[in-house]
């Protein structure tokens, strides 16, 4: 059995790391494309409409790691049975959740007004 359990623990730490990988590749892709915004005379786009669409991108990253990270903490959960950790993992999925949700809801309102 803890054999599983550092298996477990193993699989929750790797999709974590996948997680932050996503995320920081969302960022540092984000964060090129604004600073080439910030120079027109070199090729870049400027305005809102860029920004609204680098909101987008960077967005649909941070969607993506948390859902990483979800699965992370709910692997993590079933090793951890302890009810003050089932506790604590259970807020921190609720967070993640309505942050993906409410993040989701505005990338769509972004899209639809970028159309």
């Amino acid at each position: 059995m803890e054999h599983l359990k550092a298996a477990l623990e193993t699989i929750s730490l790797g999709i974590d790391l996948i997680g932050i990988g996503i995320l920081l590749i969302g960022f540092i892709k984000g964060l090129v494309l604004y600073v080439k915004s910030e120079f027109p005379q070199h090729g870049g786009k400027s305005g809102i409409r860029l920004i609204q669409e680098l909101r987008c991108k960077v967005g649909l990253y941070i969607l993506m790691a948390l859902d990483f990270l979800i699965a992370s903490d709910i692997i993590h959960s079933t090793v951890h049975t302890e009810l003050h950790e089932l506790y604590e993992l259970g807020l921190i999925v609720v967070l993640r959740t309505a942050i993906g949700y409410f993040l989701g809801k505005e990338i769509e309102e972004i899209q639809v007004e970028s159309l």
